[in-house]
């Protein structure tokens, strides 16, 4: 054999194997995340939604309609409507900060419910601290105001009702007293060309209970979303709210004292940017008891009112017995608000308070 022959045989005895083809990966299953399913009916949101605060803007499948206190209304998710459009003037109880289930805070709510009914009040709205420090009141305070108020009511958190105590509280009421509605869940209320929009819970965390309910700028924002197709075809909006928009100087609505001025300044932008006419608050309770018409500077109105004002912002105070020092150093033991909207077509407001004892 040559030796040509040789050197090739061994040349190609050693070279090294062919690399292996490279492995082909397999393609990837993309598996699609079904969307959560909201709830479907009345009857399911509170086990859905019962423990968020504030409650979501949302749409049900299945509108639900309920008879309460002589009047009809129509569920249709975040959003309650009433029957018919609102003819005449609307009046508007307010409920502020009742705080304890004391005998002497029941004879206030007594007291509230007689002037709303001679007053002639079509709806109420208990405006956030339904409780105190005694949390567990809180269902002593819900079935009380079905028992002493007669026309809808429509109650929503402050800074203090841990959230689904509070959804459970009014859940039970509900069955001996159907016209009590939770305005964390509903924020919507349509009376039919008149709107209130509730914003629940407090924005400054130190000052929230745990549990309770917070708020922060993308709420506001979310609100602000919600009110703005209303506000540009014309009709009235009020937003109730527990904590004030921010102000400026010691005659406002949200001065505090040795804090100054603490209301959220989110807020006081969306209800002059949008704008928004109406605002009823019960926090800061020292400043209860005080209106204005313009939401920045907040200068105060001279009271009793005389005359309806095509804007109008004010705080409603506390309900509560037991004795506080207001800003004026006079001591309230209780205070309620009416809210009178004289005309709806020319959307001018007026605010009565009400000494409770």
């Amino acid at each position: 054999m040559s030796r040509a022959l040789v050197l090739a045989l061994l040349t190609v005895a050693c070279a090294s194997p062919p690399p292996p083809k490279p492995a082909v990966a397999p393609v990837a299953q993309v598996v699609e995340e079904p969307e959560p399913v909201g709830p479907k009916s009345w009857d399911e949101v509170a086990a859905a939604y019962g423990s968020t605060c504030p409650g979501p803007f949302f749409e049900l499948e299945v509108p639900t309609t309920i008879e309460a206190a002589g009047r009809s209304f129509t569920i249709t998710g975040s959003t309650i409507t009433l029957a018919g459009k609102w003819q005449g003037p609307l009046k508007i109880g307010v409920l502020g900060a009742i705080k304890d289930a004391e005998p002497g805070t029941r004879a206030n709510i007594k007291k509230a419910a007689r002037e709303f009914k001679r007053l002639g009040v079509h709806i109420v709205l208990a405006n956030g601290d339904l409780v105190g420090e005694e949390t567990g009141d809180l269902p002593k305070v819900v079935a009380m105001l079905g028992e002493e108020i007669k026309v809808p009511l429509f109650a929503h958190s402050g800074n203090y009702e841990w959230t689904s105590a509070f959804t459970e509280a009014i859940v039970a009421a509900q069955k001996q007293h159907p016209h009590i509605f939770n305005a964390n869940l509903l924020r919507h209320i349509d009376l039919g060309g008149v709107h209130v929009f509730t914003l629940p819970g407090w924005s400054v965390r130190k000052f929230v209970k745990p549990g309770a309910c917070f708020y922060n700028a993308s709420h506001v924002q979310q609100l602000e979303a919600q009110i703005k197709p209303i506000v540009d075809r014309g009709e009235l909006v009020i937003v109730s709210a527990h904590g004030p928009p921010r102000g400026r100087g010691k005659q406002s609505i949200d001065y505090a004292y040795e804090a100054g001025n603490v209301g959220n300044e989110e807020l006081a932008r969306m209800l002059r940017d949008l704008p928004v006419p109406f605002g009823i608050f019960s926090h800061i309770l020292e400043a209860g008891g005080r209106a204005t018409s313009e939401i920045i500077s907040q200068p105060a109105i001279k009271l009793p009112m005389r005359k309806a004002l095509p804007k109008l912002f004010a705080n409603a105070g506390s309900v509560s017995s037991y004795p506080y020092t207001m800003l004026d150093r006079k001591t309230s033991r209780g205070m309620a608000a009416v809210f009178f909207i004289d005309d709806t077509k020319t959307g001018k407001a007026r605010v009565t308070f009400l000494k409770l004892k």
